[in-house]
């Protein structure tokens, strides 16, 4: 058997610098799905802001409609969202706070009844 024919120099490549990209994307995906969900949130403030006067606003708001078509797109952005604020709630509610007052709570807990209470009632407006 010729060793030479099996094994060629393409095939002998060290695995640690795919393994480290390997690692190194896994470490820095959930920051860009929390990038990916505040700039959603930020397209979607700046259409209700300018409102489809301007012509930034109009086209934010479209943008932010068409993105919102397809929640496959935003579905591990808003579970990693959710997952960082559980995260959050839990130092807060833990002895190691850092901070001392109760207001990190009531402002974690406003913030997930607010966006509750958008997804559940906001979205049925009535016809008028």
């Amino acid at each position: 058997m010729d060793l030479t024919s099996r094994w060629t120099v393409s095939s002998a490549k060290p695995l640690w610098p795919t393994r480290a990209r390997a690692i190194g994307f896994a470490c820095t995906r959930p920051f860009g799905y929390l990038v990916f969900v505040v700039a959603l949130a930020a397209l979607s403030a700046s259409a209700k802001l300018l409102g489809d006067d301007h012509e930034l606003g109009y086209f934010a708001g479209r943008l932010n409609q068409m993105i919102s078509r397809y929640p496959e797109v935003t579905r591990a952005g808003v579970q990693m969202a959710w997952l960082v604020w559980a995260g959050l709630l839990a130092l807060a509610l833990s002895p190691v706070d850092p901070i001392t007052s109760r207001w990190d709570e009531v402002v974690l807990g406003a913030f997930a009844l607010g966006v509750l209470w958008r997804r559940t009632a906001g979205g049925r407006r009535a016809a008028g």
